[in-house]
């Protein structure tokens, strides 16, 4: 949950530490046939225009129930798989304990898009044309008993596996107020289950262009990309592939449907700058004539931004990106604000660019002018940037203080619920434990019943325990007399910390894991200060804990200090 755009304060912690005990609860509940899906958050991102979709981020019972059938139902997809030439991302992850402290995996994406672009760089160079399209609105006109009819036709497993899967599916289904629901349209939910359903409803379509084109095609999810030698054969060939759709409910998408010579498709999928990115990335640092090197890159990408009109011009301008932050080219800051503006698409990748340069005077005013400059329509963008800044390792100079309380200023905890989530991230790290309260207080009628900003406001309160003791206390007491279950859950688990005696294994390699964090995530940050809040830990286990080999972070060490926690 971790990789999800909407993250949580107490990292699931509470969910990770009991899990024998939460598992076999959901265990229970699904043996008894009852089991029920939680009400997910319901948050909206921007495609374009101001235009956004609604996305969701289930409840971690339901994302781990997910993720066991869908690890189940994996193998027997696989078997199931007509073709190698369909791609869909997948979550990838090390089986370890759920305390265990995992790394975050790179993107799944970012290595499979480059295998899929070199696979219609070979057949388009062997056919006259090369034909792309995708479905019209795929996912909101999926028919979910149409695609369990298909998911069961196509691999054998246990009905009630099928029934469960589903069943939770039609709960989560976004309806507005209190329409009946049209069990049409799957939940956009960033997480396997959600790519790997769709990507099995296509298995038809894989095995007609297989046939229809030797295996000159690709497939990413809806978007289909095959090489004929003819218009003609063209034609067909989508023809049939609208045919099959059309029996399962689906269409192909005809504005998005062109038919390019092989001359145009070199221009549309950029095969030559993904060539060279591929070897740019490869490239050593310290190698003789890195500078003249660098010059060449930003000459490049130059070059690209006068590109827009092609295909797929976002998704290569995004893998300039990631590449310039891991080499630190800083000559794309330039570029960000207008790009940040134009091209909601590519938002992630510009302000993951600016992580990887890391603090400095000239990325702040950065950060600061995009943020000023640019019209939110969704709940996202804001989290973005307040994720990106208490990411950073800010200096506690009169600069990088200026910058903080410019960012401040920004941020309007009265404006929406995600608003308030989004300054509750931020006082987290940045506020003075007073303020916090003060915080608190003034928006107590938000945040009192409603599940997930209790939950975040909770998750806060080690940062301000032993500045008003009496006050934490009281707001936790609340939580497990009368609060939302996922506060109290928090709040049992944040008593569990203070009032620690001895350290274990769990505590440690979570808090102080073998590998050191850079940055140390702030959620982790909080749990570690309830630790140390403990007036119960013995001495000789508060020596064990170094906490300046972990935490580096000026903003974290000066509130450990103000404190006399180190």
């Amino acid at each position: 949950m971790r990789r999800l755009d909407i993250l949580d304060l107490h990292d699931y912690y509470d969910f990770n530490f009991n899990i024998e005990d939460r598992a076999k609860e959901i265990r229970n509940q699904v043996l008894k046939g009852q089991y029920k899906a939680s009400p997910p958050l319901i948050y909206r991102l921007e495609k374009k225009f101001g235009i956004c979709r609604h996305m969701m981020i289930p409840s971690p019972s339901d994302a781990l129930v997910f993720q066991t059938i869908t690890e189940h139902l994996a193998p027997l997809v696989k078997a199931a798989t007509p073709t190698e030439k369909a791609y869909y991302t997948q979550d990838k992850h090390q089986v370890k304990l759920p305390h265990e402290f995992q790394p975050r995996s790179p993107v799944p994406w970012f290595f499979l898009w480059p295998r899929f672009q070199k696979d219609i760089m070979k057949f388009s160079t062997d056919h006259d044309y090369l034909v792309v399209t995708d479905v019209t609105n795929y996912y909101d006109n999926i028919g979910l008993r149409e695609l369990r009819h298909i998911v069961s036709s196509r691999i054998k497993t246990d009905e009630v596996i099928l029934d469960l899967l589903f069943n939770i599916i039609e709960q989560l289904s976004w309806v507005p107020d209190y329409l009946p629901t049209s069990f049409k349209g799957l939940p956009t939910i960033n997480l396997e289950a959600f790519r790997l359903l769709p990507h099995m409803m296509l298995f038809e379509i894989d095995e007609v262009l297989e046939t229809q084109t030797s295996g000159s095609f690709v497939r990413w999810m809806d978007d289909i990309d095959f090489g004929v030698d003819s218009i003609d054969r063209a034609h067909t060939v989508l023809g049939n592939i609208n045919d099959v759709l059309k029996s399962r409910g689906l269409a192909l998408n005809l504005g998005k449907t062109i038919i390019y010579t092989s001359t145009e498709a070199k221009k549309h999928f950029f095969f030559d700058e993904n060539r060279y990115i591929d070897d740019f990335q490869e490239m050593e640092p310290l190698g003789a004539g890195y500078e003249k090197d660098k010059k060449e890159f930003l000459r490049r990408f130059s070059e690209h931004l006068k590109r827009t009109d092609l295909r797929n011009w976002d998704k290569v301008t995004k893998r300039f990106f990631t590449v310039a932050g891991k080499h630190r080219i800083l000559g794309l800051r330039r570029y960000c604000e207008v790009l940040f503006q134009e091209q909601p698409g590519i938002r992630p990748n510009i302000l993951y660019y600016l992580s990887l340069l890391g603090y400095s005077p000239a990325t702040a005013k950065v950060i600061l002018r995009i943020l000023r400059n640019t019209e939110r329509y969704d709940d996202v963008m804001l989290l973005q940037f307040v994720r990106l800044v208490t990411q950073m390792e800010v200096p506690r100079n009169k600069l990088g203080q200026g910058f903080i309380s410019e960012f401040r200023d920004l941020l309007d905890p009265l404006a929406s619920d995600f608003d308030l989530y989004c300054t509750c991230w931020f006082a987290a790290k940045y506020f003075r434990p007073n303020e916090i309260i003060d915080l608190l207080e003034k928006t107590r009628s938000r945040w009192i019943n409603e599940q997930f900003l209790a939950r975040q406001v909770v998750s806060m309160l080690p940062r301000a325990f032993l500045f008003k003791g009496d006050i934490v206390r009281r707001i936790m007491d609340e939580q497990f007399t009368s609060g939302p279950r996922d506060a109290a859950s928090v709040a049992t688990n944040i008593k569990h910390l203070v009032e620690t005696e001895r350290l274990n294994k769990r505590l440690t390699s979570f808090l102080l894991p073998d590998e050191i964090q850079r940055p140390y995530p702030l959620p982790k940050y909080l749990c570690l200060m309830a630790l140390l809040s403990s007036e119960k830990l013995r001495e000789s286990d508060r020596k064990r804990i170094d906490v300046r080999k972990h935490v580096l972070d000026p903003w974290f060490l000066h509130w450990l200090e103000d404190y006399g926690l180190i």
